[in-house]
């Protein structure tokens, strides 16, 4: 019972004490000054993830047409290479 009870105390303890003290999200200045930081040592570039090739997705094969959107691929040409796998290119 004593065990049970010091694991309980000491669990509530430690849970005041995280409670009570600073968190990260917390920040001494502006954040657009650090976004600002961050993103001239970052070597990703940001893109707004639309691609003009068709490629396969969730609902088949689609490309994205900037100004138009989503726009689903119908035609396509096979081959057959010289390992004999048959390719496809989806238009």
């Amino acid at each position: 019972m004593i065990g049970k009870f010091s694991v309980a105390v000491a669990a509530i303890a430690a849970g005041l004490l995280l409670a009570g003290s600073a968190g990260m999200a917390t920040t001494a200045g502006s954040l657009g000054a650090l976004k600002g930081v961050g993103a001239a040592q970052s070597s990703v570039e940001k893109t707004h993830g639309w691609h003009r090739t068709c490629q396969r997705g969730l609902n088949g094969y689609h490309r994205h047409v900037p100004g138009v959107g989503r726009i689903q691929c119908t035609a396509r040409k096979c081959w057959t290479n010289s390992w004999g796998v048959r390719r496809c290119r989806w238009f």
